[in-house]
């Protein structure tokens, strides 16, 4: 009998396999983010669409960033994250005492009581509530406020060290696996210089990990490389949760880095208290102090402060590589006919 059948089909699924694979890399990278500036009382909320076209490799491609386009002026702004349940951002209120939930289509708000100045905020894995760290405020408390429905009594509580110490929060991060009630935390202000460890959100222990290091602020989780990024002063440093091993570090000249966001799919955007724009495609390396990667640093505006994040429970876009369910399917065909060509030939 011929073999033209299942060579035909054999040839079907690898294109539709290097199809799928072609479309995991496409270029270029459009990205819609959401920020923050901290000039409390202005223009504080903010979206744009960034754009890198290239490869990825040191001095290949092209970042744009776009104008950015006003979503609100809330009475203060510093950490943001996308509400889950309602598809609202929520945005701590610094010295106000309040978290703001805001609109992101007409930028309207509502104040959310925080129980305490909220800067840094981190959605829980359950959906339910919103955290908050207060460290930017010179406090040892921490803050959990429902967000499913809004709104409702904060819960607040002090964070301490074994010996009874009191410590402050910057901010809190999620990883998966991790033990149930419990965060990685950073103790440390924009300028660098603090803790970085794990809290028993209960009890309000933290246990360090590392101490006086200049990445102790701005965290996230990053599921392309399965690290916890983390920033302080002009340094990131890459971390494995699992073994606390730091797995790469870069320093970006002058910066104030505070918060930033990565996609899932190794392209990180991080913000510059001092107004640059720091976006790293580290797609390639898998390391985010690699000499091989794109990177763009330059001024964008005054004033940046948070952008929120773009993965996980308060991801805004939650653009990773997981295939959605159509492509899954395309793929179950093209292994079913890369199967059914093996059986054939056997």
């Amino acid at each position: 009998m011929s073999n033209t059948a299942p060579r035909a089909r054999w040839l079907l699924a690898s294109t539709i396999l290097m199809a799928f694979a072609g479309a995991a890399h496409a270029s270029p990278v459009d990205t819609t983010l959401y920020f923050t500036t901290y000039n409390g009382g202005g223009r504080d909320v903010w979206k744009t669409t960034a754009t890198y076209a290239g490869n990825g490799t040191a001095g290949n491609g092209t970042f744009s960033p776009g104008t950015a386009t006003n979503i609100a002026a809330t009475p203060g702004a510093d950490g943001i994250v996308l509400n889950p349940n309602n598809k609202q951002l929520l945005v701590g209120g610094q010295g106000t005492g309040n978290i703001y939930q805001v609109n992101p289509g007409n930028g309207a708000y509502i104040a959310l009581s925080a129980g305490m100045n909220t800067y840094e905020v981190t959605v829980d894995p359950s959906h339910d509530v919103v955290w908050g760290g207060g460290s930017e405020g010179n406090t040892v408390t921490f803050t959990s406020v429902p967000i499913h429905p809004a709104g409702g009594a904060p819960t607040v509580a002090t964070a301490h060290l074994a010996s009874g110490a009191p410590i402050s929060i910057t901010h809190l991060t999620f990883v998966a696996g991790q033990a149930a009630g419990t965060a990685f935390y950073t103790s440390g202000g924009d300028s660098g210089g603090g803790s970085f460890g794990t809290i028993d959100l209960a009890t309000g222990r933290v246990t360090p990990i590392f101490t006086n290091v200049k990445y102790a602020h701005g965290m996230v989780y990053d599921p392309f490389t399965g690290d916890l990024i983390i920033s302080g002063g002009n340094e990131l440093a890459q971390i494995n949760p699992a073994t606390d091993a730091v797995v790469s570090t870069g320093l970006f000249g002058a910066d104030v880095l505070d918060q930033g966001a990565v996609d899932g799919n190794g392209n990180l955007y991080w913000a510059d208290n001092n107004g640059n724009l720091l976006y790293i495609n580290y797609s390639t390396t898998k390391l985010i102090g690699s000499p091989s990667n794109f990177v763009s640093n330059t001024f964008y505006m005054p004033q940046l402060d948070d952008f929120a994040p773009l993965v996980g429970a308060g991801g805004t876009n939650n653009n990773t590589t997981v295939p959605e369910p159509a492509t899954l399917a395309l793929m179950g065909l093209g292994f079913a006919g890369l199967s059914w060509a093996r059986r054939r030939k056997s």
